[in-house]
């Protein structure tokens, strides 16, 4: 675990016991394809599975079942990423591994709804709610809450790509908008500035190289 403990001890009961016990099933069971990527691995999904449950207190109230659906998407959703930059269509592959993964493991129950969360993290709103709208019919307004926590999750870790790495206007809840301090203290708590230093200039590198090729 990367999160500090004082961290973790000021989290709802609720938000504690979840995040303790999904953190340790990541770290015991799942496999990534890039486990020493300093970017998208365990660290990562780690802080994305906090933020996200932290949003689905705040928005969903007493859902167990929504925080399970979260958290699976959380600790899922990196693991199988072939590169660094944008790879899109990891959040699609992560989706396929994860209801393999539910198949063979005991001890975890699969949820449509984070297959959606994650083959669509990676793409364009739009695109994930008209899947979402299509597949769930009557059941999506729910299904649509979810994705939009979990891709605010997901964008709250944004700082570690650097200073200017998250833009709280493409947000898309309230309660995420005022979460971007407490994200980039995390980040800071969890991070060496040397680090963050070098994926910014990472970054950077790769965005000028997929310029150079246009």
């Amino acid at each position: 675990m990367n999160i500090p403990q004082s961290e973790i001890n000021r989290l709802q009961p609720t938000v504690r016991n979840e995040f303790l016990r999904w953190d340790d099933y990541m770290y015991s069971h799942i496999r990534f394809n890039m486990p020493d990527s300093e970017i998208h691995a365990t660290a990562h999904c780690e802080r994305v599975l906090l933020y996200a449950l932290i949003l689905g207190d705040d928005i969903l109230g007493n859902d167990s079942i929504g925080f399970e659906i979260l958290a699976h998407a959380a600790i899922f959703h990196d693991s199988c990423r072939q590169d660094e930059y944008l790879d899109t269509g990891h959040g699609a592959r992560a989706a396929v591994y994860y209801e393999q993964f539910c198949r063979v493991n005991r001890g975890i129950s699969f949820h449509p709804e984070s297959v959606y969360l994650m083959r669509y993290h990676d793409l364009d709103d739009a695109l994930g709610k008209e899947a979402i709208r299509k597949h769930f019919g009557s059941e999506a307004d729910r299904v649509l809450k979810l994705y939009a926590i979990f891709k605010d999750a997901d964008a709250l870790d944004r700082w570690r790509l650097g200073n200017r790495g998250l833009d709280p206007e493409y947000l898309r809840t309230a309660k995420a908008k005022n979460m971007t301090d407490y994200s980039h203290r995390i980040v800071k708590e969890t991070m060496s500035t040397e680090l963050i230093d070098k994926i910014e200039k990472t970054v950077n590198d790769l965005i000028n190289l997929a310029d150079s090729e246009l």
